[in-house]
């Protein structure tokens, strides 16, 4: 009896290993072969490889936490900006109620800005930086435009009643967020740090040289380094940082002559009293005779037509005359409070653009506090930082109210870990 096997069979014939053409003309199907997919099939784009689809995130409730800080700060705000500014805008508007019911319009609008800007989602701003980095560059080259810009004290900042470098601090903290979010590597090359991070900075430097605008080109420039250094910046970048500041500061002590007389009227506001040191001498004074617990809501003096811009740069002078040092550290823990909710919304953000931007929002308001209270105080020399939630602005109030509605829209895709721990 014949065998079966291939051995001893000799019509039997083993298949080849190798598959068969597609177009043979009769037998099995052809096996699939296990050779590498040559990858000029995916480059002409036969089979192209789906697109991953962003994970879509639940959002939950806002971080309480920040919502009423700014709540509790907007109150004791107009509160305190009705006490320093019923004098003067009597004594210039004939109304006594004249600067506190329009900021209260602005606050009005701002809380209802917030509200909404809370529900949209934050990552829409990466889509339209580009739009909003050349709107706030249009508004500051017309500012400088004699004849469109107002001027006032000697200072173009003014377009149509809202200074356009409010808008240049919301941009940078858009633009530099996105752009460390989109290439995390750009941060630790000097060559990628200059182009476009130093280009921005240099060109918003540029236009408010022209107002001038010292105090916009400090914070600018601050919540620039701060979100670069959230991003991965090199600490050593410090070095040459710090010398470029340095220098700047020299630069702008040699080219501008108000800048040259704030610093010598800063080390002694009492030489000058009647012209350049009338501002620092009287909020020093108007601290002092706060004492513990103040003069009592209202009743201060140095708003009485001695401490210039009461309402406005040197508000927190009259709050200290009048609230005491009691009410001036309440005010300092509330916004300390509301800073360290902020830095903890960028802590837990979902992903590396919502915490830039969370970073951003609340560094921008950490040194322009810190600017206004060491100004009041006299630790720095006199610049025109107002005081968020406090000094006398609508366009200002509005951003920051802005800004903040952001924040809280940021805290409501926290992850879970940062909820849990409330």
């Amino acid at each position: 009896m014949a065998s079966t096997t291939g051995k001893t069979n000799p019509q039997y014939r083993p298949a080849s290993r190798r598959p068969m053409p597609r177009n043979a003309p009769s037998g099995k199907p052809a096996r699939p072969s296990r050779e590498p997919v040559p990858q000029e099939r995916y480059r002409t784009g036969t089979a192209k490889p789906k697109r991953r689809r962003m994970r879509s995130m639940k959002a939950h409730i806002w971080d309480t936490g920040v919502f009423f800080s700014v709540l509790l700060l907007l109150i004791t705000g107009l509160i305190a900006l009705f006490s320093a500014s019923y004098t003067n805008a009597m004594f210039y508007k004939g109304s006594a109620t004249y600067f506190i019911m329009r900021q209260g319009i602005f606050a009005a609008i701002g809380l209802a800005a917030m509200i909404a800007l809370s529900k949209f989602p934050y990552r829409m701003y990466a889509g339209i930086h580009n739009i909003i980095m050349w709107i706030s560059v249009a508004l500051l080259i017309l500012v400088a435009i004699p004849g469109i810009g107002t001027s006032i004290n000697n200072a173009r900042r003014w377009l149509f009643g809202f200074q356009p470098s409010e808008i240049a601090k919301l941009t940078v903290i858009i633009c530099f967020s996105y752009w460390v979010a989109r290439d995390p590597k750009s941060v630790r090359s000097v060559k990628t740090m200059v182009q476009p991070y130093g280009l921005l900075l240099a060109m918003y430097i540029g236009l408010l040289y022209l107002e001038p605008h010292t105090s916009a080109m400090v914070i600018i420039c601050g919540i620039g380094v701060i979100i670069l250094l959230a991003g991965g910046m090199r600490l050593w970048y410090f070095a040459p940082i710090l010398g470029l500041g340095a220098g700047a500061v020299a630069v702008f002590y040699v080219a501008f002559p108000h800048v040259r007389t704030r610093f010598e009227v800063w080390l002694n506001p009492f030489s000058d009293m009647a012209d350049k040191g009338l501002q620092g001498s009287m909020s020093q004074i108007a601290i002092g005779s706060g004492g513990l617990l103040g003069r009592g809501l209202g009743n201060g003096l140095q708003k009485q037509l001695y401490l210039p811009e009461p309402h406005n740069d040197f508000i927190f002078a009259t709050w200290c005359e009048e609230m005491g040092l009691i009410g001036a550290l309440l005010v300092i823990l509330l916004f300390a409070y509301l800073i360290y909710r902020g830095f903890r919304v960028a802590r837990y953000a979902p992903d590396k653009f919502g915490s830039l931007l969370a970073t951003g929002i609340t560094a921008k308001l950490a040194i322009q506090t810190l600017m206004n209270l060491f100004v009041v105080t006299g630790i720095m020399p006199v610049t025109g930082a107002a005081l968020p939630f406090f000094s006398y602005g609508g366009t200002a109030l509005l951003l920051q109210l802005g800004e903040m509605g952001i924040l809280l829209n940021i805290s409501r895709y926290m992850r879970i870990d940062g909820r849990n721990q409330d």
